[in-house]
């Protein structure tokens, strides 16, 4: 019986190393967008941002944290990263708009706390901008491939 348990937890924590790892890839950029409030909270949490891209034609591939912080969308080649950051400085760093988000003190933060090492992220074979907006309490990062 715990075997079952375990299964599905170490098939999640492959799943969030495996996406984590795919937006470190070397030569992937991150440009910050617009912050949109909306008059009441148009999007207060992962959940209302997931119906709401669902409605917009978009896939649902992953979601995860209770209640969700996270959440994978995708039409056609297009993908659309939902989230709220847990972590206090990361969240910091995309709400100072003097922040640069390809400065490498980030992304070597970020490797260090999700235990990832250089051999974990390898370079881009596409290497993708995410363009990253804030409405209300969500964090959206839509990626397109570098030109």
């Amino acid at each position: 019986m715990s075997e079952k348990s375990t299964k599905p937890a170490s098939t999640l924590d492959g799943a969030v190393k495996a996406l984590r790892a795919h937006l470190l890839e070397q030569g992937n950029r991150f440009d910050r967008g617009p912050a949109y409030e909306g008059n009441g909270k148009v999007l207060a949490s992962i959940k209302q941002a997931v119906r709401m891209y669902e409605g917009l034609g978009y896939t649902k591939l992953l979601e995860f944290g209770i209640p969700p912080v996270y959440a994978l969308m995708q039409r056609g080649h297009r993908e659309a990263h939902l989230f709220q950051p847990q972590d206090p400085q990361i969240r910091q760093w995309l709400e100072d708009e003097r922040v640069n988000l390809n400065d490498p003190v980030i992304r070597d933060y970020q490797m260090r706390r999700f235990g990832l090492g250089d051999s974990d992220v390898s370079a881009a074979g596409k290497p993708h901008r995410f363009h990253i907006n804030e409405v209300d309490d969500v964090f959206i990062a839509t990626a397109d491939d570098v030109d």
